[in-house]
């Protein structure tokens, strides 16, 4: 079984970080001798930005999808999650070409950034490839 990234895109497919995601499904129940327990989740207001982009592109409000992209890339620079919801807004929009440009730039902040391997830079540029197709 391949390692997953904890900054990749869960495999689930909920548009989450892994990280956010199952990974905390996977590690929340810490067992003990006498009762389990269950480990829960803080939410940055990052993770709350990002998260809401998958919500709005699910209930079809690329507009306002788009706009919480901008605020993700204007107040967390040194962030991933501008790049990548941008990415899917414009793919959700079919505009292929700007989502592969946003997923190019994802690819080449996970290159430089600390805290990514590169299966999420191949996991980037694999969406830019479909996108450019």
């Amino acid at each position: 079984m391949a390692k997953i990234g904890r900054n990749t895109p869960c495999p689930c497919g909920s548009g989450k970080k892994y990280k956010k995601c199952c990974l905390l499904s996977q590690n929340g129940a810490i067992q003990s001798n006498s009762q389990p327990t269950k480990f829960i989740p803080v939410y940055t207001e990052l993770d709350q930005l990002s998260n809401s982009v998958m919500d709005l592109i699910k209930n079809d409000k690329l507009d306002e999808a788009e706009a919480v992209s901008k605020r993700l890339l204007n107040e967390y620079p040194d962030q991933i999650d501008g790049f990548e919801r941008f990415g899917q807004v414009y793919e959700a929009r079919g505009e292929k070409q700007v989502a592969a440009d946003y997923y190019q730039k994802a690819a080449d902040f996970a290159k430089i950034m600390p805290g990514f391997d590169q299966e999420s830079v191949e996991y980037y540029l694999s969406n830019a490839k479909k996108m450019r197709k």
